[in-house]
């Protein structure tokens, strides 16, 4: 199935995991998906906040996780998506009404609903700067607890969800070979309405 609004090619079944039978997640995708999170984590939350000090140990991960140079050129990237996210101040005060002791099944909620019609980088990295903003208030807060299960759960999303389109992508790498195809402002707008009614409906 085309997805009409970028050109990108996606599957029906792809939120239902691989395509074709086949289930086979590929672990390393999840494990470079889990450094690339902390990775994103402390670069976005150092420009938020320079006087924030956050490392990979903090969130989890181990000090030899920031030595990766891939590593870093795919946060790099991953980063200057997200730029037009940050931009966007609707966007930005609806997923900031999302909070960091939120239920499991809220955050499910919203991440199924920002890849409801499809698969791209753009909602990729929309998923990253949802967790990265709930890890970021709990940070602020000093709610250390609340951060290791953020990331179980953006962890669980990935795998169940989207490692099957990366990996038909060529890996985290392919995010370089789409560069043109991210921009779409209806993208962003149909992220912030989908935060905006999940929170409404969540909290009614």
């Amino acid at each position: 199935m085309a997805d009409g609004k970028n050109g990108e090619t996606t599957d029906e079944n792809e939120l239902k995991g691989a395509t074709g039978g086949e289930d086979v997640v590929d672990d390393a995708i999840i494990e470079q998906s889990a450094v690339l999170l902390r990775g994103y984590v402390i670069q976005q939350a150092t420009i938020d906040d320079p006087n924030i000090h956050v490392s990979h140990e903090t969130l989890g991960g181990r000090p030899q996780d920031e030595e990766d140079p891939q590593i870093k050129e795919v946060v790099d990237q991953l980063l200057k998506i997200a730029d037009d996210l940050n931009k966007n101040a609707e966007l930005q005060h609806l997923i900031s009404t999302v909070q960091s002791n939120c239920a499991q099944d809220v955050f499910m909620t919203v991440a199924r609903s920002i890849f409801d019609d499809g698969i791209n980088w753009g909602r990729v990295v929309a998923l990253f700067h949802l967790a990265y903003r709930l890890i970021f208030q709990a940070l602020t807060q000093n709610h250390l607890e609340i951060i290791k299960n953020i990331i179980s759960w953006f962890l669980q999303f990935m795998k169940k969800h989207i490692s099957a389109w990366i990996r038909q992508q060529g890996g985290w790498e392919g995010i370089f070979r789409s560069m043109t195809r991210w921009r779409t402002v209806s993208t962003i707008a149909a992220v912030a309405f989908i935060v905006a009614v999940v929170y409404w409906r969540r909290t009614r």
